[in-house]
């Protein structure tokens, strides 16, 4: 019986979801990798563009370093780079001159005109077409920041692997976060990066060879289990070095709000069971995820740590083999309010501990409140009250035990007699009436066990004890 738990149990499931139906309705924010400008950095698998290929380079960055070496100790931010550390040999994305965006290649580089350094996230990305009047182009936030060609020409090493947050001989590390990094085998255009830089990409091109999303593990939570960053559209995953992995620094961390598929990772705890915002019921605890469809046509992936509450709504029925009117509650370190089921289940008076001695045949339940979380049992039958042994020796049952036919010897002649049979749980399962008798023969179906056979013969009411084997 389920009215109680829908009455009393609702607002701690429904304040529950609410609170995830409003999160979902919102873009929800993916993670980031926090880095900590000392030794974090990652190593990925992918060979980035070699020789004179063209190639883009994007990512979202969130810093307040200083990256004006020699202005106060400020250092270069390394984002993204590979090849090897020689003239026109490597292909280094970073921070430096006026706090903004720079590509290298070693021997010579161009620099944007737009800091980025000021702690608020920034979409910063390079394209270089060798091809174009100006191969090099630099952009901040959608918007092209700079263009140019540089005095030494692009040559990238072939066969090294891209690396985020360091460059590739080991010096000048970035302080801050850094998100969806993409790595792209054409150099893309302004209306391309305009149109895709502050979203995620569900469904990425071929073109995109290596997109590191950083959507991994619970933000600022123990990350310690995660060895490696994920590549969304390929293996080509990335190795993570020195991270902390716990706490908010040289961890994954909340990243930049961007419309699009999410891997999310949440808790939530609920009474009994609980519904998902899609629908998906659950009745136990355990880490579940699913799909929640996006706005712009993208599906995330929601993944729920879930701690489900119960109550234990067992009831114990004992007493005497003819009342058996005590019911205990099997739930202990709980609140408990006994109710009657034949009275539209109205509250009893002062019936709030966790055994209850019903003093009138009925039907009766317990709501108990446990572990915050609250429920009702069944109603259990209270049946025999009005049953009383009888004095009278003469009155037998034979055989018994018996397997349910049986002779009830009343002693003497009765002109009316009635004859019922009841279980142990009040239920009378066998009736039969007769006139002018001393022994009554009774042929009952019953299971095996222990029933009361209440007769009324003279006036009077008793009860006797059979066993069916």
């Amino acid at each position: 019986m389920k009215q109680s738990l829908l009455q009393r149990s609702a607002l701690c499931l429904g304040v529950t979801l609410l609170s995830l139906t409003s999160l979902f309705a919102q873009t929800i924010p993916s993670n980031a990798l926090h880095l900590d400008g000392t030794d974090d950095y990652v190593i990925t698998t992918h060979q980035g563009a070699s020789g004179t290929s063209a190639r883009s380079v994007e990512a979202w960055v969130r810093t307040t370093a200083n990256c004006i070496p020699g202005a106060g100790g400020g250092i270069q931010q390394t984002i993204v780079d590979w090849g090897v550390f020689a003239t026109s040999s490597r292909f280094t994305f970073n921070l430096l001159w006026a706090n903004a965006p720079r590509i290298e290649v070693g021997g010579n580089g161009l620099s944007g005109v737009t800091a980025v350094n000021d702690g608020y996230w920034h979409h910063v990305a390079v394209t270089y077409d060798p091809n174009a009047t100006n191969q090099y182009k630099i952009f901040v936030d959608g918007q092209l920041d700079a263009q140019g060609n540089l005095t030494v020409s692009t040559n990238t090493s072939a066969g090294t692997y891209a690396q985020i947050g360091k460059r590739v001989d080991g010096n000048n590390p970035f302080t801050g976060e850094i998100d969806e990094v993409r790595i792209w085998n054409t150099a893309r255009t302004a209306s391309q990066i305009a149109a895709n830089y502050n979203k995620e990409l569900c469904s990425p091109p071929i073109t995109l060879v290596a997109y590191y999303k950083a959507n991994q593990g619970i933000a600022a939570g123990n990350n310690s289990a995660i060895s490696t960053l994920t590549d969304a559209v390929g293996n080509q995953h990335g190795t993570l070095y020195n991270f902390a992995l716990t706490g908010s620094s040289s961890n994954f961390v909340a990243g930049a709000s961007l419309p699009g598929g999410k891997d999310t990772n949440m808790s939530a705890t609920s009474c009994l069971s609980y519904t998902d915002p899609l629908g998906n019921i659950y009745s136990s605890s355990g880490i579940y995820a699913y799909s929640y469809p996006m706005a712009n046509g993208c599906d995330s992936t929601i993944y729920i740590q879930l701690t489900i509450d119960t109550v234990d709504t067992g009831v114990t029925q004992s007493g005497s083999m003819q009342t058996m009117n005590i019911l205990t509650a099997d739930a202990s370190n709980a609140t408990y309010e006994w109710i009657d089921c034949g009275n539209g289940h109205a509250a009893i008076s002062g019936a709030t501990s966790q055994s209850y001695t019903a003093t009138a045949n009925g039907s009766y339940a317990v709501i108990v409140t446990q572990n915050g979380c609250t429920d009702t049992s069944t109603c259990y039958t209270v049946a025999g009250i009005d049953l009383r042994e009888a004095s009278r020796a003469e009155i037998k049952l034979m055989p018994n035990p018996s397997k349910g036919t049986f002779s009830v010897d009343l002693g003497q002649m009765a002109a009316k007699i009635n004859v019922e049979i009841w279980d142990v749980m009040g239920r009378r399962v066998f009736q039969k009436s007769a006139e002018n008798l001393q022994r009554i023969p009774i042929q009952a179906k019953l299971s095996p066990g222990v029933y009361l056979v209440k007769i009324q013969a003279n006036g009077q009411s008793m009860t006797r004890r059979m066993v069916v084997e």
